[in-house]
């Protein structure tokens, strides 16, 4: 599945980014990588959703969230 698909409030864990090189640095720097085990939380206006990733909030676009494949623990 996709981060926009997972349940909201279930942890998932990243499995594959298809991302620029630039957005999926930055969204690794954040701590949205491969591996890693993030929370969807709050869907935006825009479609978009917040993820906790540890202790950080990242807020993602609808068309990222549908490029970053997780699944569930």
């Amino acid at each position: 599945m996709t981060l926009d698909q997972a349940p909201v409030g279930v942890p998932v864990h990243v499995t594959h980014a298809d991302l620029e090189p630039a957005l999926a640095r930055r969204l690794a720097e954040l701590g949205v990588r491969d591996g890693r085990t993030v929370t969807p939380l709050h869907r935006t206006s825009g479609g978009g959703r917040v993820v906790a990733v540890d202790d950080t909030r990242v807020a993602l676009a609808k068309a990222v969230l549908r490029r970053i494949e997780v699944v569930a623990p």
